[in-house]
Protein backbone atom coordinates (compact mmCIF):
# COMPACT_ATOMS: atom_id res chain seq x y z
CA UNK A 1 0.00 0.00 0.00
CA UNK A 2 2.83 2.19 0.77
CA UNK A 3 4.86 1.34 -2.77
CA UNK A 4 1.45 2.48 -4.31
CA UNK A 5 1.28 5.76 -2.87
CA UNK A 6 4.66 6.02 -3.44
CA UNK A 7 4.13 5.14 -7.06
CA UNK A 8 1.32 7.55 -6.88
CA UNK A 9 2.95 10.07 -6.27
CA UNK A 10 5.92 9.91 -8.51
CA UNK A 11 3.65 9.90 -11.15
CA UNK A 12 1.97 13.18 -9.68
CA UNK A 13 5.22 14.61 -9.98
CA UNK A 14 5.68 13.75 -12.99
CA UNK A 15 2.60 15.37 -14.39
CA UNK A 16 2.77 18.59 -12.49
CA UNK A 17 6.37 18.87 -13.66
CA UNK A 18 4.50 18.20 -17.54
CA UNK A 19 2.06 20.22 -17.05
CA UNK A 20 4.44 23.12 -15.53
CA UNK A 21 6.82 22.32 -18.86
CA UNK A 22 3.75 23.14 -20.92
CA UNK A 23 3.00 26.67 -19.50
CA UNK A 24 6.61 27.40 -19.59
CA UNK A 25 6.34 26.63 -23.36
CA UNK A 26 3.64 28.75 -24.20
CA UNK A 27 5.10 31.57 -21.69
CA UNK A 28 8.05 31.69 -23.82
CA UNK A 29 6.24 32.20 -27.16
CA UNK A 30 7.49 35.28 -28.99
CA UNK A 31 5.26 38.43 -27.39
CA UNK A 32 3.64 39.13 -30.92
CA UNK A 33 2.46 35.26 -30.74
CA UNK A 34 0.77 35.72 -27.39
CA UNK A 35 -0.62 39.23 -28.13
CA UNK A 36 -2.13 37.32 -31.45
CA UNK A 37 -3.91 34.71 -29.05
CA UNK A 38 -4.89 37.08 -26.49
CA UNK A 39 -6.41 39.10 -29.78
CA UNK A 40 -8.52 35.80 -30.89
CA UNK A 41 -10.22 35.89 -27.14
CA UNK A 42 -13.19 37.49 -25.56
CA UNK A 43 -12.08 39.96 -23.16
CA UNK A 44 -13.06 38.26 -20.44
CA UNK A 45 -11.55 34.98 -20.87
CA UNK A 46 -8.22 37.32 -21.99
CA UNK A 47 -8.27 38.97 -18.34
CA UNK A 48 -8.21 35.53 -17.24
CA UNK A 49 -4.62 34.78 -18.59
CA UNK A 50 -3.22 37.09 -16.31
CA UNK A 51 -3.25 34.12 -13.61
CA UNK A 52 -1.06 31.65 -15.82
CA UNK A 53 1.94 33.07 -14.43
CA UNK A 54 4.39 36.20 -13.59
CA UNK A 55 5.31 36.78 -16.92
CA UNK A 56 1.32 36.83 -18.50
CA UNK A 57 0.19 39.07 -15.68
CA UNK A 58 0.76 42.05 -17.55
CA UNK A 59 0.71 41.20 -20.98
CA UNK A 60 -3.32 41.52 -21.27
CA UNK A 61 -3.14 44.93 -19.17
CA UNK A 62 -0.71 45.79 -22.09
CA UNK A 63 -2.93 44.75 -24.89
CA UNK A 64 -3.34 48.11 -27.33
CA UNK A 65 -7.10 46.46 -28.05
CA UNK A 66 -9.69 46.76 -25.99
CA UNK A 67 -13.16 45.30 -27.83
CA UNK A 68 -16.32 45.90 -24.99
CA UNK A 69 -19.03 44.75 -27.52
CA UNK A 70 -22.04 43.54 -27.72
CA UNK A 71 -20.57 40.30 -26.74
CA UNK A 72 -19.09 41.76 -23.88
CA UNK A 73 -21.85 43.30 -22.18
CA UNK A 74 -24.33 40.56 -23.52
CA UNK A 75 -22.17 38.00 -21.22
CA UNK A 76 -22.62 40.44 -18.07
CA UNK A 77 -26.47 40.75 -18.68
CA UNK A 78 -26.61 36.70 -18.78
CA UNK A 79 -24.50 36.08 -15.39
CA UNK A 80 -26.58 39.44 -13.72
CA UNK A 81 -30.35 40.25 -13.01
CA UNK A 82 -31.62 43.16 -14.65
CA UNK A 83 -31.46 45.38 -11.01
CA UNK A 84 -27.57 44.62 -10.64
CA UNK A 85 -26.62 44.64 -14.73
CA UNK A 86 -26.03 47.92 -14.95
CA UNK A 87 -23.93 48.52 -12.03
CA UNK A 88 -21.83 45.29 -12.51
CA UNK A 89 -21.44 46.95 -15.98
CA UNK A 90 -20.21 49.97 -15.37
CA UNK A 91 -17.83 48.18 -12.62
CA UNK A 92 -16.91 45.65 -15.43
CA UNK A 93 -15.34 48.56 -17.90
CA UNK A 94 -14.05 50.55 -15.17
CA UNK A 95 -11.83 47.67 -13.99
CA UNK A 96 -10.71 47.04 -17.48
CA UNK A 97 -10.13 50.36 -18.71
CA UNK A 98 -8.33 52.06 -15.55
CA UNK A 99 -5.70 49.10 -14.66
CA UNK A 100 -4.44 49.01 -18.47
CA UNK A 101 -0.91 50.16 -19.07
CA UNK A 102 0.65 51.61 -22.23
CA UNK A 103 -1.42 52.72 -25.28
CA UNK A 104 -4.80 51.96 -26.69
CA UNK A 105 -4.77 51.59 -30.39
CA UNK A 106 -7.71 50.67 -31.06
CA UNK A 107 -11.33 50.95 -28.81
CA UNK A 108 -14.93 49.89 -29.51
CA UNK A 109 -17.72 50.58 -27.20
CA UNK A 110 -20.95 48.90 -27.73
CA UNK A 111 -22.91 50.87 -24.76
CA UNK A 112 -26.28 49.40 -23.89
CA UNK A 113 -28.97 51.04 -22.27
CA UNK A 114 -28.38 53.00 -19.60
CA UNK A 115 -29.61 55.68 -17.45
CA UNK A 116 -28.88 59.37 -18.13
CA UNK A 117 -26.93 59.71 -14.95
CA UNK A 118 -24.84 56.77 -16.07
CA UNK A 119 -23.36 58.89 -18.94
CA UNK A 120 -21.01 60.84 -16.60
CA UNK A 121 -18.98 56.91 -16.75
CA UNK A 122 -18.93 57.19 -20.24
CA UNK A 123 -17.25 60.58 -20.46
CA UNK A 124 -14.44 59.42 -17.96
CA UNK A 125 -13.94 56.22 -20.16
CA UNK A 126 -14.00 58.16 -23.40
CA UNK A 127 -11.47 61.02 -21.70
CA UNK A 128 -9.25 58.02 -20.53
CA UNK A 129 -9.38 56.46 -24.19
CA UNK A 130 -8.51 59.82 -25.66
CA UNK A 131 -4.72 60.19 -23.84
CA UNK A 132 -4.01 56.60 -25.02
CA UNK A 133 -2.95 57.23 -28.14
CA UNK A 134 -5.73 55.56 -29.89
CA UNK A 135 -5.95 55.22 -33.74
CA UNK A 136 -9.20 53.25 -34.03
CA UNK A 137 -12.26 54.43 -32.03
CA UNK A 138 -15.52 52.91 -32.71
CA UNK A 139 -18.41 54.09 -30.62
CA UNK A 140 -22.07 51.94 -31.05
CA UNK A 141 -24.98 53.04 -28.90
CA UNK A 142 -27.63 50.31 -28.62
CA UNK A 143 -29.87 52.74 -26.12
CA UNK A 144 -32.79 54.38 -27.91
CA UNK A 145 -31.56 57.30 -26.42
CA UNK A 146 -28.86 59.42 -28.10
CA UNK A 147 -25.60 60.06 -26.12
CA UNK A 148 -24.35 63.36 -26.86
CA UNK A 149 -20.29 62.76 -27.40
CA UNK A 150 -17.88 64.97 -25.94
CA UNK A 151 -15.64 66.67 -27.84
CA UNK A 152 -12.34 65.38 -26.30
CA UNK A 153 -13.16 62.42 -27.46
CA UNK A 154 -11.58 62.85 -30.96
CA UNK A 155 -8.82 65.22 -29.62
CA UNK A 156 -6.30 62.40 -30.25
CA UNK A 157 -3.92 63.87 -32.49
CA UNK A 158 -3.35 60.07 -34.16
CA UNK A 159 -6.77 59.05 -34.51
CA UNK A 160 -7.05 57.69 -38.25
CA UNK A 161 -10.24 55.88 -37.91
CA UNK A 162 -13.73 56.52 -36.34
CA UNK A 163 -16.96 54.62 -36.44
CA UNK A 164 -20.43 56.23 -34.38
CA UNK A 165 -23.69 54.92 -34.51
CA UNK A 166 -26.60 56.74 -32.67
CA UNK A 167 -25.13 59.85 -30.67
CA UNK A 168 -25.33 63.34 -30.89
CA UNK A 169 -21.95 64.92 -32.57
CA UNK A 170 -20.31 67.96 -32.48
CA UNK A 171 -16.80 67.81 -33.95
CA UNK A 172 -14.05 70.53 -31.95
CA UNK A 173 -13.74 73.32 -33.12
CA UNK A 174 -10.34 73.50 -31.97
CA UNK A 175 -7.29 73.08 -35.14
CA UNK A 176 -5.23 70.19 -35.31
CA UNK A 177 -8.31 67.82 -34.96
CA UNK A 178 -8.31 64.93 -37.39
CA UNK A 179 -5.83 66.04 -39.22
CA UNK A 180 -4.73 62.19 -39.40
CA UNK A 181 -8.05 60.64 -40.06
CA UNK A 182 -8.61 58.31 -43.24
CA UNK A 183 -11.64 56.95 -42.68
CA UNK A 184 -15.16 58.71 -41.05
CA UNK A 185 -17.97 56.02 -40.34
CA UNK A 186 -20.83 57.93 -38.97
CA UNK A 187 -24.61 56.17 -38.62
CA UNK A 188 -27.82 57.63 -37.11
CA UNK A 189 -26.00 60.40 -35.74
CA UNK A 190 -27.15 64.32 -35.11
CA UNK A 191 -24.64 66.85 -35.52
CA UNK A 192 -24.65 70.07 -33.94
CA UNK A 193 -22.91 73.16 -36.02
CA UNK A 194 -19.76 71.21 -36.69
CA UNK A 195 -16.89 72.36 -39.28
CA UNK A 196 -14.84 69.31 -39.95
CA UNK A 197 -11.37 69.91 -42.12
CA UNK A 198 -10.22 66.44 -43.20
CA UNK A 199 -7.01 66.91 -45.02
CA UNK A 200 -6.58 63.34 -45.51
CA UNK A 201 -9.64 61.32 -45.22
CA UNK A 202 -10.33 59.05 -47.91
CA UNK A 203 -13.43 57.18 -46.65
CA UNK A 204 -16.27 59.11 -46.08
CA UNK A 205 -20.13 57.48 -44.99
CA UNK A 206 -23.23 59.23 -43.91
CA UNK A 207 -26.14 56.92 -43.08
CA UNK A 208 -29.61 57.79 -41.72
CA UNK A 209 -27.76 61.23 -39.90
CA UNK A 210 -29.84 64.71 -38.84
CA UNK A 211 -28.89 67.81 -39.30
CA UNK A 212 -26.70 67.57 -42.06
CA UNK A 213 -27.33 70.92 -42.95
CA UNK A 214 -24.99 72.02 -40.10
CA UNK A 215 -22.63 69.51 -41.16
CA UNK A 216 -19.37 71.17 -43.53
CA UNK A 217 -16.88 69.53 -44.68
CA UNK A 218 -13.49 69.91 -46.59
CA UNK A 219 -12.25 66.80 -47.68
CA UNK A 220 -9.78 66.97 -50.69
CA UNK A 221 -8.33 63.80 -50.22
CA UNK A 222 -11.92 61.75 -50.97
CA UNK A 223 -11.97 58.44 -52.66
CA UNK A 224 -14.74 56.94 -51.05
CA UNK A 225 -18.45 58.60 -50.73
CA UNK A 226 -21.32 56.78 -49.02
CA UNK A 227 -24.25 59.63 -48.20
CA UNK A 228 -27.53 57.55 -47.72
CA UNK A 229 -31.40 57.88 -45.98
CA UNK A 230 -30.46 61.16 -44.48
CA UNK A 231 -32.28 64.41 -43.56
CA UNK A 232 -30.58 66.96 -46.14
CA UNK A 233 -28.08 66.03 -48.98
CA UNK A 234 -25.70 68.82 -49.90
CA UNK A 235 -23.34 68.11 -52.80
CA UNK A 236 -21.15 71.26 -52.43
CA UNK A 237 -18.83 70.01 -50.39
CA UNK A 238 -17.88 67.17 -52.50
CA UNK A 239 -18.22 68.14 -55.87
CA UNK A 240 -14.90 69.52 -55.54
CA UNK A 241 -13.92 66.00 -54.59
CA UNK A 242 -11.17 65.05 -57.94
CA UNK A 243 -10.02 61.99 -56.85
CA UNK A 244 -13.19 59.99 -56.04
CA UNK A 245 -13.73 56.39 -57.43
CA UNK A 246 -16.67 55.12 -55.48
CA UNK A 247 -19.60 57.14 -54.63
CA UNK A 248 -23.05 55.98 -53.48
CA UNK A 249 -26.25 58.23 -53.50
CA UNK A 250 -29.01 57.34 -51.88
CA UNK A 251 -31.79 60.12 -51.49
CA UNK A 252 -34.49 59.10 -48.32
CA UNK A 253 -37.73 59.20 -49.59
CA UNK A 254 -38.52 61.73 -47.15
CA UNK A 255 -36.67 64.52 -47.92
CA UNK A 256 -38.10 67.57 -49.73
CA UNK A 257 -36.96 67.70 -53.13
CA UNK A 258 -38.33 71.30 -53.44
CA UNK A 259 -35.15 72.04 -50.86
CA UNK A 260 -32.58 70.29 -53.10
CA UNK A 261 -30.45 72.21 -55.42
CA UNK A 262 -31.60 71.89 -58.88
CA UNK A 263 -28.70 72.74 -60.44
CA UNK A 264 -27.36 69.55 -59.69
CA UNK A 265 -27.93 67.77 -62.83
CA UNK A 266 -26.71 64.14 -63.96
CA UNK A 267 -23.89 66.25 -66.50
CA UNK A 268 -22.99 68.99 -63.81
CA UNK A 269 -22.61 65.93 -61.40
CA UNK A 270 -21.15 63.11 -62.93
CA UNK A 271 -18.76 66.01 -64.95
CA UNK A 272 -16.89 66.55 -61.39
CA UNK A 273 -15.58 63.58 -60.79
CA UNK A 274 -13.11 62.52 -63.87
CA UNK A 275 -11.95 59.11 -61.96
CA UNK A 276 -15.42 57.37 -60.90
CA UNK A 277 -14.92 54.50 -61.33
CA UNK A 278 -17.99 52.73 -59.23
CA UNK A 279 -21.50 54.80 -59.16
CA UNK A 280 -24.19 53.92 -56.81
CA UNK A 281 -27.68 55.62 -57.33
CA UNK A 282 -30.88 54.87 -55.71
CA UNK A 283 -33.89 55.55 -57.67
CA UNK A 284 -35.18 58.87 -55.26
CA UNK A 285 -31.81 60.26 -56.47
CA UNK A 286 -31.92 59.32 -60.30
CA UNK A 287 -35.90 60.89 -60.23
CA UNK A 288 -33.85 64.08 -58.77
CA UNK A 289 -31.40 64.39 -61.18
CA UNK A 290 -33.94 63.65 -64.21
CA UNK A 291 -36.11 66.74 -62.96
CA UNK A 292 -35.10 68.45 -65.97
CA UNK A 293 -34.14 67.28 -69.52
CA UNK A 294 -31.99 64.20 -69.54
CA UNK A 295 -29.50 63.62 -72.62
CA UNK A 296 -29.18 60.58 -74.33
CA UNK A 297 -25.77 60.73 -73.64
CA UNK A 298 -23.13 62.53 -71.37
CA UNK A 299 -20.51 64.69 -73.11
CA UNK A 300 -17.76 62.70 -74.81
CA UNK A 301 -15.18 61.26 -72.27
CA UNK A 302 -17.12 62.73 -68.90
CA UNK A 303 -17.66 58.81 -67.48
CA UNK A 304 -14.60 57.02 -69.12
CA UNK A 305 -13.60 55.71 -65.74
CA UNK A 306 -16.91 54.23 -64.59
CA UNK A 307 -16.57 50.53 -64.79
CA UNK A 308 -19.45 49.38 -62.57
CA UNK A 309 -22.52 51.03 -62.18
CA UNK A 310 -25.73 50.00 -59.52
CA UNK A 311 -28.69 51.37 -59.35
CA UNK A 312 -30.55 50.71 -56.11
CA UNK A 313 -34.28 50.52 -54.75
CA UNK A 314 -35.34 51.29 -58.58
CA UNK A 315 -38.93 51.81 -59.15
CA UNK A 316 -38.76 51.33 -63.00
CA UNK A 317 -40.17 55.27 -62.82
CA UNK A 318 -39.59 56.39 -66.48
CA UNK A 319 -36.73 59.25 -64.95
CA UNK A 320 -35.35 56.44 -63.61
CA UNK A 321 -34.71 54.09 -66.99
CA UNK A 322 -33.76 57.39 -68.49
CA UNK A 323 -30.77 57.77 -66.55
CA UNK A 324 -29.77 54.34 -66.72
CA UNK A 325 -30.03 54.45 -70.18
CA UNK A 326 -28.07 57.62 -70.53
CA UNK A 327 -25.43 56.20 -68.28
CA UNK A 328 -25.12 52.82 -69.80
CA UNK A 329 -24.57 55.06 -73.77
CA UNK A 330 -22.33 57.33 -72.24
CA UNK A 331 -19.82 54.72 -69.78
CA UNK A 332 -17.44 52.81 -72.88
CA UNK A 333 -15.83 50.98 -70.57
CA UNK A 334 -18.65 50.40 -67.84
CA UNK A 335 -18.07 46.77 -67.99
CA UNK A 336 -21.07 45.75 -64.75
CA UNK A 337 -24.31 46.80 -64.39
CA UNK A 338 -26.26 46.19 -61.03
CA UNK A 339 -29.95 46.72 -60.63
CA UNK A 340 -31.52 46.21 -57.14
CA UNK A 341 -35.66 46.67 -57.70
CA UNK A 342 -37.69 48.14 -55.19
CA UNK A 343 -40.48 46.49 -53.19
CA UNK A 344 -42.95 48.70 -54.67
CA UNK A 345 -42.65 48.41 -58.49
CA UNK A 346 -46.02 49.40 -60.16
CA UNK A 347 -46.98 49.09 -63.76
CA UNK A 348 -45.95 52.56 -65.52
CA UNK A 349 -47.81 53.13 -69.17
CA UNK A 350 -45.17 55.56 -69.97
CA UNK A 351 -41.86 53.74 -68.93
CA UNK A 352 -43.53 50.90 -71.08
CA UNK A 353 -43.77 53.04 -73.82
CA UNK A 354 -40.47 54.65 -73.35
CA UNK A 355 -39.01 51.48 -73.87
CA UNK A 356 -40.74 50.08 -76.69
CA UNK A 357 -40.09 53.20 -78.58
CA UNK A 358 -37.63 51.60 -81.78
CA UNK A 359 -35.97 54.71 -81.94
CA UNK A 360 -34.71 54.95 -78.43
CA UNK A 361 -30.98 53.33 -78.88
CA UNK A 362 -28.75 55.31 -80.81
CA UNK A 363 -25.70 52.93 -80.04
CA UNK A 364 -24.88 49.34 -78.33
CA UNK A 365 -22.85 48.96 -74.85
CA UNK A 366 -19.80 47.49 -76.24
CA UNK A 367 -18.13 46.91 -73.06
CA UNK A 368 -21.09 45.55 -71.20
CA UNK A 369 -20.51 42.17 -70.20
CA UNK A 370 -22.14 41.32 -66.85
CA UNK A 371 -25.84 42.30 -65.68
CA UNK A 372 -27.09 41.12 -62.72
CA UNK A 373 -30.99 42.17 -61.33
CA UNK A 374 -32.39 41.55 -57.86
CA UNK A 375 -36.03 41.10 -56.66
CA UNK A 376 -37.25 40.74 -60.35
CA UNK A 377 -40.83 40.43 -60.47
CA UNK A 378 -41.17 39.75 -64.35
CA UNK A 379 -43.90 43.04 -64.58
CA UNK A 380 -43.58 44.32 -68.38
CA UNK A 381 -41.32 47.33 -67.31
CA UNK A 382 -38.48 44.81 -65.94
CA UNK A 383 -38.86 42.55 -69.07
CA UNK A 384 -38.58 45.09 -71.91
CA UNK A 385 -35.34 46.48 -70.14
CA UNK A 386 -33.72 42.72 -69.89
CA UNK A 387 -35.20 42.21 -73.82
CA UNK A 388 -33.38 45.96 -74.62
CA UNK A 389 -29.94 44.86 -72.72
CA UNK A 390 -29.63 41.83 -74.45
CA UNK A 391 -30.26 43.52 -77.96
CA UNK A 392 -27.51 46.42 -77.39
CA UNK A 393 -24.77 44.37 -75.84
CA UNK A 394 -22.46 42.84 -78.30
CA UNK A 395 -20.23 41.66 -75.80
CA UNK A 396 -22.61 40.55 -72.71
CA UNK A 397 -21.64 36.88 -71.10
CA UNK A 398 -23.45 36.73 -68.19
CA UNK A 399 -27.17 38.03 -67.29
CA UNK A 400 -28.02 36.87 -63.59
CA UNK A 401 -31.91 37.49 -62.83
CA UNK A 402 -32.37 36.72 -58.90
CA UNK A 403 -36.30 36.85 -58.78
CA UNK A 404 -38.65 38.44 -55.98
CA UNK A 405 -39.27 35.60 -53.42
CA UNK A 406 -42.50 36.76 -53.78
CA UNK A 407 -43.07 35.26 -56.96
CA UNK A 408 -45.48 32.30 -57.40
CA UNK A 409 -44.53 29.20 -59.75
CA UNK A 410 -46.87 29.84 -62.51
CA UNK A 411 -45.24 33.41 -62.90
CA UNK A 412 -41.63 31.82 -62.32
CA UNK A 413 -42.63 29.97 -65.38
CA UNK A 414 -44.29 32.07 -67.91
CA UNK A 415 -40.92 34.86 -66.88
CA UNK A 416 -38.26 31.90 -67.22
CA UNK A 417 -40.32 31.03 -70.90
CA UNK A 418 -40.32 35.22 -72.03
CA UNK A 419 -36.83 35.42 -70.85
CA UNK A 420 -35.71 32.79 -72.99
CA UNK A 421 -37.38 34.33 -76.37
CA UNK A 422 -35.80 37.54 -76.48
CA UNK A 423 -32.81 37.22 -78.90
CA UNK A 424 -29.28 38.48 -78.01
CA UNK A 425 -26.45 40.47 -79.68
CA UNK A 426 -24.13 38.13 -78.14
CA UNK A 427 -23.42 34.65 -79.13
CA UNK A 428 -21.92 34.45 -75.43
CA UNK A 429 -24.80 35.54 -73.67
CA UNK A 430 -25.74 33.49 -70.86
CA UNK A 431 -29.09 34.17 -68.94
CA UNK A 432 -29.27 32.73 -65.33
CA UNK A 433 -32.67 33.25 -63.71
CA UNK A 434 -32.68 31.78 -60.02
CA UNK A 435 -34.39 32.67 -56.22
CA UNK A 436 -33.23 35.52 -54.82
CA UNK A 437 -31.22 35.26 -51.92
CA UNK A 438 -32.77 36.70 -48.51
CA UNK A 439 -30.98 39.52 -46.84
Amino acid sequence: MILNCRIMTADNRARVAEERGAVDRLSNLPINAIQNIIGRMPIRDAARTSILSSKWRYIWAEYPEVVLDEQFYAEIMRNNSPNFFLTEYVNKVNGILFQHLGPILKFVLDIPELYSTQYSSIDQWLLFVSRKDVTKLILHNRSPNPYKVPCYAFSCPKLAYISVTKYIFRAPNSEGFFGKLTHLFLETVTFQFSVLNLPQLVQLELKNCFGIQLLCVSAPSLRILNLQDNDDLDLSYYITCKDLVTVCIGLSVGVEHDKLDKNITLTKLLGCWPELECLYLNGSFLKHLAAGDIPQRLPIDQVNSLVYLAPFCITYHCAEIACILCLLQSAWNLSELEIWADEQIIYDEKTVSYLKDPDLMKQSFKGLQTVIMKMFKGLTSELLLVKLLLACSPSLERMCIEENQDLDPIERLNTSKELLRFSRASPKAEIIFQPGIET
